[in-house]
């Protein structure tokens, strides 16, 4: 068997997700531990509810997936649905790709970069991965193939998920609370799944609230969503 460039990687990451656990939290910080980058994130595609954050290194990237979650564009979705890297090389200026999306980090400071890889095998599309830098710019073509390399990785895993490592990638509380509020919500008014996550994401928008925000307080019956 000819060893591949990157198997040395491959085994930093590996060991890396193992010392810390398993399961996609640990993926994150693994990211973080073998590649140059400053934060990273998993994003996955739900049904209805489109693309949800599962593991976030930090407050920041967590505040980032966040928006794009609530807005349903943004630089993770727009890759996911291309199967190709998307790139935003300054935020302070390439975040207003996507309105939705900007209008959604309003007020949150946001500087350097970030990459979104996909995470698809053939033509299923799971969701992205998500790397950032402090400092703006486009990545290295060294630190972008080994990027895709790790997204195979993680991709792999995601595939395999559905076996031994479910347990360990549970769905995590926001995106539990986004699907039940969609259920309630759909049944209350009539209305299926995909159009109660759109209203969700309205309501979001319009009082200055995360998705996450929204669907807890719709689970709490703190938020009732009224008829059109």
């Amino acid at each position: 068997m000819v060893s591949s460039q990157f198997d040395p990687l491959t085994g930093q990451f590996l060991r890396a997700v193992r010392d810390a656990g398993g399961g996609l939290t640990a993926v994150c910080g693994a990211c973080v531990r073998v590649l140059p980058v400053r934060r990273a994130a998993i994003v996955l595609t739900e049904h209805d509810a489109g693309m949800q954050p599962w593991c976030a290194s930090d407050e920041f990237a967590t505040r980032v997936e966040t928006a794009q979650a609530t807005a349903g564009e943004g630089p993770a979705v727009s890759a996911a649905r291309a199967g190709v890297p998307v790139l935003i090389t300054d935020f302070s200026s390439e975040s207003e790709h996507w309105p939705g999306f900007a209008e959604a980090l309003t007020g949150f400071r946001t500087a350097g970069s970030m990459f979104a890889v996909p995470l698809q095998l053939g033509r299923v599309r799971l969701g992205a991965m998500d790397l950032y830098r402090d400092l703006p710019g486009r990545p290295e073509p060294r630190l972008m193939s080994a990027a895709l390399h790790i997204a195979d990785l993680v991709t792999a895993s995601l595939v395999l998920s559905a076996g031994q490592q479910a347990r360990k990638w549970s769905q995590p509380l926001s995106s539990r609370w986004i699907h039940e509020a969609a259920t309630l919500t759909g049944a209350r008014l009539g209305i299926g799944a995909a159009d109660a996550c759109a209203r969700l994401r309205g309501y979001a928008f319009t009082h200055d609230l995360s998705l996450a925000e929204v669907a807890e307080g719709v689970v709490r019956r703190r938020i009732l969503l009224d008829p059109d």
